[in-house]
C-alpha cells in the first residue's frame, strides 16, 4: 500500500470526523467495514499489515484502530504494544476469528479498548467502536 490515497476511503485531511484506522489483511473485508464505518460518520483508513499500522497509528494518530489479530509478518497483538504508551492516544480493538488468538490476546494483559470475535455483526461493531470514541470523552 504505496499510495496514500489507495488507503483512504474518506479523502479530506480537514476532516473533523473521528479518525478509524482498519488494519486486516482480508482487503475486501477491510473495505466493507470501512464503507459501513463510513456512513456513520466516521473517517476512515485502510492499512494491510502491522507495520503499516505502526507507522500510520504513530503519523495520524487515529481515534480508534480496528485491528486483526492474526496477519503475516507482524501481528495485530505485536502492533498493539508497539503502539502502546502515553504518546499514543487510539482505543485499539482486536479482533480474530481463530479462538486461539483471542485467547493469546486476552491473556497478553494488553492495553486496548477491546478483543472481539469474528465474526461480528457491524452493527455491534459499530458500538463498539462509539464506546471507545466516547470512553474517557
Amino acid at each position: 500500500m504505496a499510495d496514500s490515497d489507495d488507503k483512504r476511503l474518506s479523502d479530506d485531511d480537514s476532516d473533523t470526523r473521528p479518525k478509524i484506522l482498519i488494519v486486516d489483511d482480508d482487503r475486501e473485508q477491510a473495505e466493507q467495514i470501512g464503507t459501513f464505518l463510513s456512513k456513520f460518520g466516521m473517517s476512515v483508513m485502510l492499512e494491510d499489515n502491522g507495520f503499516a499500522a505502526v507507522n500510520t497509528i504513530r503519523r495520524i494518530q487515529p481515534a480508534v484502530v480496528l485491528m486483526d489479530v492474526r496477519m503475516p509478518g507482524l501481528d495485530g497483538i505485536k502492533a498493539a504494544q508497539l503502539t502502546s504508551g502515553p504518546d499514543i492516544k487510539a482505543k485499539i480493538i482486536l479482533m480474530s476469528g481463530y479462538a486461539d488468538q483471542i485467547k493469546r490476546a486476552t491473556e497478553e494483559e494488553l492495553d486496548v479498548f477491546a478483543v472481539v470475535d469474528k465474526p461480528l455483526a457491524l452493527r455491534v461493531l459499530v458500538r463498539f467502536i462509539q464506546a471507545a470514541l466516547h470512553d474517557g470523552a
